[in-house]
């Protein structure tokens, strides 16, 4: 199947491709909401301006994938690979991205409010700027990421790995913090006020109590 036939198939109001295989495919602001596109392998495929509200891509291969821009809103992402995948811009609002793969993801700008990253991994992700507001985020590897004026306000972010993660002017109020590791963390201009820190591992190495 190449990406024509499958906007064709769409348009006439198909919504299973499961397991499809559209490497590198040209599907710039194609209209895909509620597709069940689990497990397919669209590495490398641009879906700039996409809209895949609601749309199923567990465990589908997103891997360097141009999605900026595009609205993945509600959007089951569960155990995706979208390692160095393009969502600068991108609306994830509500999404699922449990256990999701999102190593070295750009994600400048993106909106996450309300998305499920727990079990993630967003080792070296660009999150400059994001909105995670009252995201959750148990257990997520943001191992050097960089949230440099990152909105993660009331997020919850219990047991996550924030170890040498770049928070300069984040907004980290009311988040939930506790037994996270900050070892390292940056976080010049930060703003913590009344998050919950209990057991976490502060930025010096210290453990909170």
């Amino acid at each position: 199947m190449n990406a024509s036939e499958l906007l064709k198939r769409y348009a006439s109001g198909d919504r299973d491709f499961e397991g499809i295989q559209l490497q590198e495919a040209y599907l710039t602001e194609a209209i895909l909401n509620g597709a069940n596109l689990r497990r397919c392998d669209l590495s490398g495929a641009n879906l700039s301006g996409a809209s895949l509200k609601g749309a199923n891509l567990s465990e589908a291969n997103l891997s360097r994938a141009n999605l900026s821009i595009a609205n993945l809103g509600g959007a089951d992402l569960n155990d995706a690979n979208l390692v160095e995948t393009d969502l600068i811009k991108a609306t994830l609002i509500e999404a699922t991205l449990k256990k999701a793969n999102l190593t070295g993801a750009k994600m400048r700008e993106a909106s996450l409010m309300f998305a499920n990253l727990s079990q993630a991994c967003l080792y070296q992700a660009d999150l400059h700027g994001a909105t995670l507001y009252q995201a959750v985020m148990h257990w997520t590897s943001l191992k050097d990421a960089d949230l440099i004026g990152a909105i993660l306000q009331a997020a919850d972010m219990r047991g996550a790995d924030l170890s040498h993660a770049c928070l300069i002017r984040a907004d980290v109020s009311k988040a939930n913090l506790m037994v996270a590791d900050l070892r390292g963390a940056i976080v010049v201009g930060a703003n913590f006020k009344e998050a919950i820190l209990q057991g976490a591992m502060l930025p010096d190495g210290k453990m909170q109590n």
